[in-house]
Order: structure tokens, then sequence, then C-alpha cells
């Protein structure tokens, strides 16, 4: 009996830490102290929906295979098991917030590089210089528009490289069931904070 001890304490820990819910408490301790060997324990579950987690954060590389796969996959894999798993909805909430925060500016910067190529040519219409003697007449000019240039192409560049990094902290995060919403991240669907205390009953 000393084993289902331990695992009704473990189910207790998680239901104090909010991990469970008071049904899913409630029939998880049923099941324990009565018995139900045709279905899986809590803690077998709770190790599935870790891997599950950390995959679906990796699962954001496949935009290196096609262009939008690495968003599509996780929103996928999050409708899924969103409703049988409350840390599967929030690991997806959270990698839906920061897809969408990343989509944000990325068309803030574009937006920047339009109107900066649009002053730029705007300046050059009306300085009524010829677009080949441009260079040399207005060097200045052509420095401050690269200048510009190289300004808002760097937060997109900083941009991907931290995309990169967050991933792998995520799923790594998610592997040990810690929530670790990604720095940077807009919260349009509410996370719970972010917390570095490993939750050793899972």
């Amino acid at each position: 009996m000393a084993s289902k001890y331990d695992e009704l304490e473990k189910l207790r820990a998680l239901h104090a830490q909010g991990t469970l819910t008071d049904s899913e408490f409630k029939g998880e301790k049923e099941k324990l102290l009565y018995g139900n060997a045709k279905k899986k324990s809590i803690v077998e579950k709770l190790d599935d929906n870790h891997s599950y987690n950390t995959l679906m954060h990796l699962s954001q590389f496949s935009n290196y295979l096609f262009p939008l796969l690495g968003i599509i996959v996780p929103i996928v894999m999050w409708v899924t098991r969103k409703d049988e798993s409350k840390s599967v909805d929030t690991n997806g909430k959270i990698i839906l917030n920061w897809n969408i925060s990343v989509f944000i500016y990325a068309i803030i910067s574009v937006l920047l590089l339009v109107i900066a190529a649009l002053i730029f040519g705007g300046t050059m219409a009306l300085s009524g210089i010829a677009f080949e003697n441009f260079l040399e007449e207005s060097p200045w000019m052509i420095i401050q528009f690269l200048g510009t240039l190289g300004v808002i192409l760097l937060p997109l560049i900083i941009i991907g490289i931290l995309d990169f990094i967050f991933t792998i902290i995520g799923a790594v995060k998610a592997s040990n069931n810690e929530v670790w919403n990604y720095p940077l991240s807009i919260r349009f669907f509410k996370t719970p904070p972010s917390t570095h205390k490993i939750k050793k009953a899972d």
C-alpha cells in the first residue's frame, strides 16, 4: 500500500499546485484507491504530456522546412490535446503568443522599410538629380538610407536569433513541466507567470 500512498501524495501535490483540477484530482484519486488497470496512471499521462509539450515547442523548427509550417504544426498539436491537459493548453498558448508577437514585429519592420524607401525615393525625385548621378552628388543621403535600412533590419535579425534560442529553452522548460513565457512575447492569450521551480511530483 506504500506505493499507493506515495501516488496519492503526488496527486495532492499536483492538485495544490493547480496542475490538476478538482474533478481530475477526484477521478484520479478514486482510480488510484479503487484500482483500474485499463487506464493510464496520472504519472504516465503527465510524462506523456511533458514529451508532447517538448515536441510542440520544437515543432516550430519546421519553419526551416517550409514557411508557416512552424506555426501550423504547433497550433494543430495544441488544438488536438488542449482540452485534455492543462499543461498542453498552457504551452500551446505560450507558443501562439510568441508566434503572433513575431508576426507583428515583422509587419512593423516591413512597414518601416517601405516608409524609408518611399522617403528616399521622394527625396531623390525632388532633388532633380538623375539616379545614376545620385551616388556621386549626394553620398550622404545614400549613407543615411543604408544606415536606416540597417537599423530596421537589425531587430529582424535579432528576433530570428532569439526565436531559435527561445524555442530550445521553451522545449527544455516544458520537459520539466515548467511554465516559461517567451521574453518579448505579447500575452494575447492569458498564461500563468513564468516559474523556474521544477515540480518534482511530475
